[in-house]
């Protein structure tokens, strides 16, 4: 991994290719392509994490009107308050996956709402979990982002038409278009929370399933990492956690085995 830099804010940026850099914050992460042929950002953290956001563009020498198109694995608010922002303010192109576009403009809603995590309160960490988000939820949990687009196919190509041109790889379960994304030309797999290294809900590290309460499907979550089994990068940047280096089999196979904190 090449050099990162430790803000006191939280953040830490890791240049893990040589064109992506891994966003690691205390409550969720997002990558930044930037190459030769354009910017391109995976997930954007949450609306009260916008300084985070500019900050981490700027350590990898962008500004926020330099991005050009947002690809976003799911629509839950601590993956795309950034997203509402740039489209708001730049106009920036906002991609999901086909089935996931209607979460993401909140015509339907596919998160934790205020009686999942009711039902959960007496668990360890919801509290706490709870408090620290709040501040976060500028725009509250109903913020989407009404112009989103579904995926722009490359002409001729699997890929994805923006700088980095990655593949989609839709693993399902957590939404109804959850969608990791692997740059091939970087080694590098994008899972949003296919599954997780480290979550403030659990207490142990390592790939794992996350909290159950933030799936749409758990059983449909966990038969969908199949699909992340025959990817050849070494690299998985997850959406909660650190970066996993080595075999994505590798770390399928400890997510399943370790599971779900509950």
């Amino acid at each position: 991994m090449a050099g990162g830099t430790e803000r006191r804010s939280g953040l830490r940026v890791d240049r893990v290719s040589e064109h992506l850099h891994f966003a690691h914050t205390e409550h969720v992460n997002w990558v930044v392509y930037a190459g030769p042929d354009g910017v391109t950002l995976v997930d954007s953290g949450y609306a009260g994490q916008r300084e985070l956001l500019v900050a981490s563009l700027a350590e990898v020498g962008c500004r926020p009107e330099d991005v050009a198109a947002v690809l976003l694995t799911h629509g839950h608010a601590d993956h795309l308050g950034g997203a509402a922002w740039l489209a708001d303010e730049f106009g920036t192109p906002v991609h999901a996956h086909e089935a996931e576009v209607p979460n993401v403009r909140r015509e339907a809603t596919e998160q934790a709402d205020t009686w999942d995590i009711l039902a959960n309160l007496l668990r360890d960490g919801v509290v706490g979990w709870g408090v620290a988000i709040m501040p976060l939820l500028k725009g509250g949990s109903r913020l989407g982002v009404p112009s989103v687009t579904a995926l722009p196919a490359d002409e001729g190509s699997d890929r994805i038409a923006v700088p980095g041109h990655p593949h989609a790889v839709p693993v399902t379960g957590h939404t109804s278009g959850h969608t990791a994304y692997e740059f091939p030309t970087q080694g590098v797999l994008v899972a949003g929370d296919a599954f997780v290294t480290r979550h403030r809900l659990s207490p142990t590290a390592g790939p794992q399933l996350g909290p159950t309460m933030f799936d749409l499907d758990a059983e449909a979550a966990r038969a969908s990492l199949e699909e992340l089994r025959r990817s050849t990068s070494r690299i998985v940047l997850p959406g909660h956690g650190e970066a996993w280096f080595g075999p994505v089999e590798a770390a399928v196979e400890a997510a399943l085995r370790n599971g779900a904190v509950w």
